[in-house]
């Protein structure tokens, strides 16, 4: 079952994945676009600037999540190194959990955000905030995914003692 989870789960980071290399894609065309069109027919579309500014959005909140996937956020290496190989799996739990709390909230929050705000109008295009908040929410949801997945099996090998000092780095 472990397994299938496991599958699952990188399923849903190579969807994130492809999402944002979609949206990167978008932020630049749509810049070429614009340039094109301010420079050659002196014309800028309203929309030519807010909505590369809200796939930008996206692609954070998204990055967010996968460096939790893949424990790239800030940590502090050094300390964790030297530790004992115990006070690193316990640590690494603690950390995972305060992740998980930032995750929560951001889950929590954003849902509130896209229930209060998500029917207003965006800036200069005919589309309901509700694409833009629901960023939050979805990122809030993927952290605590990860974190999760990291947390159960750090448990799983807190007996063991770890492969590599590289293996137990929090995020």
């Amino acid at each position: 079952m472990l397994n299938a989870c496991d599958r699952l789960v990188d399923g849903i980071t190579a969807v994130v994945k492809t999402v944002m290399s979609a949206l990167t894609c978008g932020i630049f065309f749509i810049t070429i676009f614009a340039v094109f069109t301010r420079y050659i027919l002196n014309f800028v579309p309203s929309w030519s600037e807010e909505v590369p500014r809200y796939l930008l959005v996206w692609i954070t909140y998204l990055g967010a999540a996968l460096a939790v996937k893949h424990k790239e956020h800030i940590s502090l290496d050094v300390f964790f190194n030297l530790l004992p190989a115990r006070a690193r799996q316990i640590g690494a739990l603690i950390l995972n959990g305060l992740i998980a709390v930032v995750g929560l909230v951001m889950l929590v929050y954003g849902i509130a955000l896209v229930q209060q705000f998500g029917d207003d109008l965006m800036e200069s295009i005919p589309v309901r905030n509700f694409w833009l908040y629901i960023a939050m929410p979805i990122s809030g949801g993927l952290i605590l995914m990860y974190v999760i997945q990291q947390s159960w099996k750090q448990v799983r090998r807190l007996g063991a003692p770890p492969e590599s000092s590289s293996d137990m780095v929090p995020i």
